[in-house]
């Protein structure tokens, strides 16, 4: 995974597991395994040795938290935290990390958007399909990891699998377990997703690898207000006027 940037949108009103979790102390902030590092560091440690940089983006209000617990965050040329001026919905958070990734090291660069708050018990099974999502996002795709269901589960959406991704060399075996996306469906109810899991339907974990140029591509034609405002800020980077061109042209 050498080339691949790591986006770790980290954000949350953390009320779900309340009152462990609060809006200033939320879960991936908190070591709900027991295994003596957080979720948030969790995410970080199964994902870092072999990427190329990670960036995460949070609140304000949980700046110094994280910072707390990842402390290379705050001085790093391969790690980077960004803090959202206000918090909005997911695609500002992981835009404007990619934006940044963009700026920085061109179109061709592969993103990879992991929530902070994962329990992943094998992660080498995670490595090996975020290895196959790196080759089809290199010819372009935009690659989601689908989970095998262990139930019929209404907490989850769901992918339809479709027909085997070539790389254009008329192998289908060139993606070895990368398929097309038939369907996406939202969380269905207890019926539904029991027809859904008889049918090899997979679990939308919400995690998604592309080339920066790619999304970039289809901010422009889908949310063109969006894009040029995430490009404007990119395009700060590095500069002393960063956080005010941030602050000024953070999406609404």
């Amino acid at each position: 995974m050498s080339d691949l940037h790591v986006i770790i949108p980290a954000g949350g009103a953390g009320t779900r597991l309340w009152p462990l979790s609060r809006r200033s102390r939320p879960k991936f902030l908190l070591d709900l395994a027991g295994t003596g590092r957080t979720l948030l560091q969790g995410t970080v440690d199964r994902l870092e040795e072999s990427a190329s940089s990670v960036s995460i983006v949070t609140g304000q209000a949980h700046r110094e938290g994280v910072l707390a617990q990842l402390p290379e965050f705050a001085a790093s040329e391969s790690r980077t935290l960004l803090i959202e001026p206000s918090g909005r919905d997911s695609m500002a958070a992981i835009g404007l990390a990619a934006y940044v990734v963009r700026e920085r090291f061109g179109d061709d660069a592969i993103v990879g958007s992991f929530a902070a708050d994962h329990l992943i018990a094998r992660p080498e099974l995670l490595r090996a399909a975020v290895e196959t999502a790196i080759g089809a996002a290199r010819d372009g795709y935009v690659v989601t990891i689908g989970l095998t269901p262990t139930e019929a589960s209404t907490a989850y959406g769901y992918i339809a699998p479709g027909a085997a991704l070539s790389d254009g060399s008329g192998d289908p075996a060139a993606h070895t377990a990368a398929r097309r996306v038939a369907e996406f469906v939202e969380k269905p109810d207890a019926d539904t997703a029991a027809r859904y899991v008889a049918a090899g339907y997979l679990w939308n974990a919400g995690m998604f690898i592309v080339s920066a140029g790619v999304l970039a591509g289809h901010l422009a034609r889908l949310l063109p207000d969006m894009h040029a405002r995430l490009e404007t800020i990119a395009r700060a980077w590095g500069t002393p006027e960063f956080d005010e061109v941030l602050a000024d042209n953070w999406p609404y």
